[in-house]
């Protein structure tokens, strides 16, 4: 039935929600306690992948944000349905991979009784996730959702976790679809902090970024870098006892396989510590993630 002919209940506006933020497939299993999703699903322009296991849903939705930088969409029904998406909601989070997932409830009536797939989906997600949130009222199903949406693809993208009890889901909901903002990152940088990195940049002969893995992100701009776990270990540099020259740990603390394969910034090892003062740089221009020379 079309939603033009019947009433919208809150399933629709769930799958409307995900229309809007421009979601094109959900991945999942359907299970009695979010059939009525998966129903409204089927007139939607969103195509639903169904999975042999809940935890495959949540791994490809993880793959999706990763691919796209906009939240990928996991499904399942109550119980063992959500608590097998754990895994992959935590992953998605450790990894700042944007995902969001939705997972059936029994009616909330029910939710303190010991029945068929009962199960606090909402504390057991929580610890995994940037937002983990039950939708109480069907006027509250856009501002829960959208928030999801939100926590998972904001500052550093990671899971969101959306419980949908099944009465909510066939309760009428008269509420529109909320917007997504058209800009919701940051404020600019300080101006005086741009025009300095721009003319370290600038004055650079051999320019070197180390980053982390959020590089891998669509957003991340193309530039020759390369990536490194130990990078967030960049502003400890420190001095040689022997020679009092620059070391950076990342240098210092590798393999002889690893610094036969990477070089060090020419002219790290050989300019003295003494030669820096709290406004200068070393020539190597590494661009340092913490000051270097405090």
């Amino acid at each position: 039935m079309s939603r033009e002919s019947h009433p919208q209940n809150g399933a629709q506006l769930v799958v409307r929600m995900l229309e809007a933020r421009g979601v094109t497939h959900v991945f999942g299993i359907p299970g009695a306690k979010i059939d009525a999703v998966f129903d409204a699903l089927v007139d939607s322009t969103i195509k639903t992948v169904v999975c042999r296991h809940e935890q495959n849903a949540a791994f490809i939705a993880g793959g999706i944000g990763r691919m796209t930088g906009k939240a990928g969409v996991a499904i399942a029904t109550s119980g063992p349905g959500v608590s097998n998406l754990v895994t992959g909601l935590a992953t998605a989070n450790s990894e700042g991979d944007p995902m969001v997932a939705l997972g059936g409830a029994v009616a909330t009536s029910e939710t303190l009784k010991q029945i068929h797939q009962t199960m606090d989906a909402v504390s057991i997600c929580k610890p995994v996730t940037k937002y983990s949130a039950t939708v109480a009222a069907p006027d509250a199903i856009g501002e829960v959702i959208a928030n999801a949406f939100r926590a998972a693809e904001s500052g550093r993208p990671g899971a969101s976790y959306v419980n949908l009890p099944k009465d909510i889901m066939a309760a009428p909901a008269a509420h529109g679809v909320l917007s997504a903002p058209a800009f919701s990152g940051l404020g600019p940088a300080d101006g005086g902090a741009i025009a300095e990195a721009a003319r370290l940049i600038g004055a650079a002969e051999n320019p070197v970024v180390l980053v982390g893995l959020l590089a891998s992100k669509p957003r991340a701009p193309s530039a020759p870098i390369f990536s490194t776990i130990l990078a967030g270990e960049l502003g400890n540099w420190r001095t040689s006892p022997r020679t009092g020259c620059w070391i950076p740990p990342i240098w210092s603390s590798a393999s002889a396989t690893t610094r036969s394969n990477i070089r060090p910034p020419s002219g790290t090892e050989g300019i003295p510590a003494s030669s820096f003062t709290s406004t200068s740089c070393p020539p190597t221009s590494t661009i340092p993630i913490a000051p270097m020379w405090n």
